[in-house]
């Protein structure tokens, strides 16, 4: 469709003059887009700087994040040996680590951000990130250049994510843990993300599966809502185990094995184990 002219006629039918009927009104439109663009991308920063005040929740989070791997004291120097993994780790306290009072940080500043200097779109923007967890979500189509469509791995919601940058570098099949975030009805990528490999879906797939049998052994009629809510640092768990050079499909298979024996050995009951009548 070419572009309208300001002295055309509008689109609508109206008969009046672009300019004088719906060009005002886009542009507008366009305007409060930026708004909110410009607040998503300004608003994570701020939530990251303001969780590096808290270094005792910060030191418990880590161990966990990484799994006990990597001692706190390696936070400042976590990139060297994971891609983006100080972002990745501060993103996800910021909205998954559960403090002594049972918020996470973006809960608790969405109740009251008086502690944060917010503009207007950013304090607007924290009740709706409220329920943001780390997830693992399969890229289903792209738009290049515009946008890409994510399905939710774990419960089959799908999304259409709003990235011009990200829409590029992406490929059909690939995999994403992270978080996304609404914001007036679209969908995107708030922080630092995980980004893996097609061959990586089903071995991440049957990995969540197995935490959430261990899960249900002790939380019966549990669900993976109920997993991600309380433990959702297990698919990072998943994530540093990979290979970084090239895919290696028997290490997948490793990491599985592993998980099943790991979680067998604390008394979770996974079904790998035959029963003597």
């Amino acid at each position: 469709m070419p572009k309208l002219g300001r002295n055309d006629p509008c689109h609508c039918g109206s008969g009046r003059k672009y300019k004088q009927c719906h060009l005002p009104i886009e542009e507008a439109q366009r305007a409060e887009h930026l708004k909110l663009r410009r607040a998503i991308d300004t608003l994570m920063p701020k939530l990251v700087d303001h969780a590096r005040t808290m270094p005792d929740a910060v030191a418990l989070g880590f161990t966990r994040y990484w799994d006990g791997k990597y001692p706190p004291e390696q936070l400042a120097e976590i990139d060297e040996v994971e891609d983006r993994g100080a972002d990745r780790f501060l993103t996800w306290f910021a909205f998954d680590y559960r403090h002594d009072d049972g918020l996470t940080l973006v809960e608790r500043l969405a109740a009251d951000s008086s502690e944060l200097e917010l503009t207007e779109e950013e304090a607007a923007l924290l009740p709706e990130w409220k329920s943001a967890r780390l997830r693992p979500y399969a890229i289903e189509s792209i738009a290049k250049g515009q946008s890409f469509i994510l399905r939710d791995m774990l419960e089959g919601q799908e999304y259409t994510v709003e990235d011009h940058a990200a829409s590029r570098r992406v490929l059909v099949g690939e995999v994403i843990v992270g978080h996304l975030i609404p914001a007036a009805g679209q969908y995107y990528i708030s922080g630092a993300v995980a980004h893996l490999t097609e061959d990586t879906r089903e071995k991440l797939a049957a990995f969540a599966a197995l935490h959430l049998e261990a899960y249900t052994r002790d939380n019966p009629g549990t669900t993976y809502a109920d997993l991600i809510a309380n433990r959702s640092e297990v698919l990072n768990h998943f994530v540093m185990q990979l290979p970084v050079e090239k895919p290696d499909p028997t290490l997948l298979d490793k990491i599985l094995l592993q998980t099943k024996v790991a979680l067998q050995l604390t008394g979770e009951s996974l079904g790998i184990v035959e029963k003597k009548e």
